[in-house]
């Protein structure tokens, strides 16, 4: 139970703080332990980081396949998919833990979180084009796969808007980006 205590205070500080900026001390306080009991579950805070990403993964493939699932209801999944981004960046810290070290990782930590979070982004693209591929939209003239590089590559903007702009360049840029997809789709 603790391990998931620290778990949990480890993704808040690091969503909000950071990697750099959090200390175990803090983690420690977080959770009302002292410093040397989180050793007892991690052996390092690099040990506690790494240890996030699975938890990340499993909720970002829970996420995406409750949202899209294709059919004739594409489109709204779709647009509902970036339109929470938002959202859930500003109700989830798992949301905020997951931007934050997709763009900027803990440079000692890079090569390992990157491989992962390239496998998530790359097993979230191909279940959205399989929901692509059985929708009406390849019938309009794209292909799956066209479609859904050009998807990822709204969610990659979209992604960056928000964090480093913040919500309302975020919110334009969704407007500006989805009528031309949908424009396309048309």
């Amino acid at each position: 139970m603790t391990a998931s205590k620290l778990q949990n205070a480890a993704l808040i500080r690091f969503a909000v703080q950071g990697f750099n900026a959090t200390t175990m001390n803090e983690i420690a306080n977080d959770v009302g332990i002292k410093k040397a009991s989180i050793y007892a579950h991690f052996s390092s805070k690099d040990d506690l980081f790494l240890s996030l990403l699975p938890i990340l993964v499993a909720e970002e493939y829970k996420y995406t396949q409750s949202m899209i699932s294709g059919g004739d209801q594409i489109e709204s999944q779709l647009l509902a998919y970036l339109t929470n981004i938002n959202t859930r960046f500003e109700e989830s810290y798992h949301m905020r833990f997951w931007l934050r070290i997709l763009f900027a990782p803990p440079v000692h930590l890079h090569d390992e979180v990157v491989v992962l979070m390239r496998q998530l982004m790359d097993d979230i693209e191909s279940w959205i084009e399989a929901a692509i591929a059985a929708s009406p939209l390849v019938n309009n003239g794209l292909d799956s796969q066209t479609l859904t590089l050009s998807y990822m590559a709204m969610m990659d903007s979209l992604h960056t808007e928000l964090l480093f702009a913040g919500p309302e360049k975020y919110q334009t840029r969704l407007t500006a980006v989805w009528h031309l997809f949908e424009t396309a789709i048309r």
